[in-house]
């Protein structure tokens, strides 16, 4: 259970480490990008200021020779813009049209990768969408109406959005390498933080050793005392109550240890290959006369030659919870089901009943120490809501999984897995 606060608290501290790092990122590429993209637009408006054409004069109709070069820029603006990268690695392009809406000129600025068709394409598809500046296939534009023709300029903005890229590339190495130096310090952290939980949980488990042990003795004197006062005065209604309830409380404290003796894992040096096959059918058979005694449908499934590495007591103990817990709450004739199957490379345990089944809202909690679904149900069938709890602890010491569904209205199915 300390692990798994500890293990729950180091993943909910880098996931928020995490979380807030890639937003962080994220703000500062939306603001990288939409200032590049701003810078790449006034270059353009200086480019086409400088360039006095949002009045063209008179040009010769389009012949499909480029009319409009970088080199063309007036001397102020290349100055002004000589040692800007934008200018010197990213090329400018531009279609212009006369009034009548044909092309006058294309310039792609002898780029191999852009002919005059593509860039033609595209200059339509700016003039369908009547939008005086934006991005489009890798490149920033912008579109100038006039009365005396259209004209379209395009900015390639490839080699910013690629290094763009990169510095994105570069952040989010350097982050990951962060959290990695992080998680480090979080795990001590996360020790130190566990250590009072620890202690406690220690404490705790030995409180319950030693005083279940404690009960056990004055429990055996009352009990074998009341035993004895019945053979002398039998039927005697007060007697029965005392030795009921003695047994009562000898299964509560019987399952407090058990719970303890799981929870230290000294279990774990017991374990040795057994008949897994044997001891669920002999678990099983052992059921078949209450199952006759309430009028229930009983069926059962063993396959055989299947083994397990673990203690045949422990694995006897969660059959037998599972069982009991199937016949205590399935409904009147109901069927309770038992199988146990060979699933690739485990051992799948499948224990069904009928009945109301559980809620949605009482699965999560199903294993919780003292839970009980219904405390009244629970009070008359004599349970404590322990078996559960053991069961599970039963199938982790194990290295197993254990899981409930149920519908709540019809029927309840608990799954285990074996290695």
């Amino acid at each position: 259970m300390i692990k798994k606060l500890q293990h729950r608290f180091i993943l909910i501290t880098m996931s928020c480490i995490g979380f807030i790092f890639l937003l962080i990122l994220l703000i500062l590429n939306i603001s990288m990008t939409a200032s590049s993209q701003n810078r790449g637009f006034n270059l353009l408006s200086e480019y086409v200021r400088n360039k006095n054409i949002s009045k063209p004069h008179a040009a010769e109709r389009y012949t499909g020779k480029e009319n409009l070069t970088p080199d063309k820029v007036p001397e102020t603006f290349k100055s002004r813009h000589r040692q800007n990268d934008w200018f010197n690695n990213m090329r400018i392009f531009s279609v212009l049209y006369d009034s009548s809406g044909e092309v006058k000129a294309v310039s792609t600025n002898n780029n191999p990768n852009l002919s005059e068709d593509d860039l033609l394409a595209l200059a339509d598809t700016i003039l369908k969408k009547q939008k005086s500046k934006g991005k489009i296939a890798g490149c920033l534009y912008l579109y100038i109406p006039s009365k005396e023709g259209d004209s379209v300029y395009f900015l390639d903005y490839e080699p910013e959005h690629e290094m763009s890229m990169q510095l994105w590339r570069v952040c989010l190495w350097v982050g990951l390498a962060g959290m990695l130096i992080i998680l480090i310090p979080v795990i001590f952290l996360s020790r130190w933080i566990a250590k009072p939980v620890q202690l406690a949980f220690d404490r705790q488990k030995q409180f319950i050793t030693d005083a279940s042990h404690e009960l056990k003795t004055p429990l055996t004197i009352i009990t074998t005392n009341a035993e004895v006062l019945e053979n002398t005065l039998p039927d005697n209604k007060w007697l029965h109550y005392i030795l009921e309830q003695s047994t009562r409380m000898k299964i509560l404290i019987n399952s407090l240890l058990d719970l303890a003796r799981l929870d230290s894992g000294t279990e774990k040096n017991t374990f040795q290959n057994f008949d897994l096959s044997k001891t669920v059918r002999k678990t099983a058979l052992s059921f078949e006369s209450l199952a006759y005694e309430y009028e229930k449908k009983y069926d059962w499934d063993i396959a055989a030659g299947l083994s397990l590495y673990g203690n045949e007591e422990n694995i006897e103990q969660l059959v037998t919870i599972l069982l009991d817990n199937a016949f205590k709450y399935s409904d009147t004739k109901g069927t309770v089901t038992i199988s146990l199957t060979k699933s690739a490379d485990k051992k799948l345990l499948f224990v069904h009943n009928t009945g109301n089944g559980i809620e949605k809202k009482d699965l999560k909690h199903i294993f919780e120490r003292f839970y009980r679904i219904d405390s009244s149900r629970s009070r008359q069938s004599g349970g404590y809501g322990l078996g559960l709890s053991i069961a599970e602890s039963i199938v982790k010491n194990h290295r197993g999984q254990i899981r409930v569904k149920s519908d709540g209205k019809s029927h309840t199915d608990f799954y285990i897995l074996l290695p």
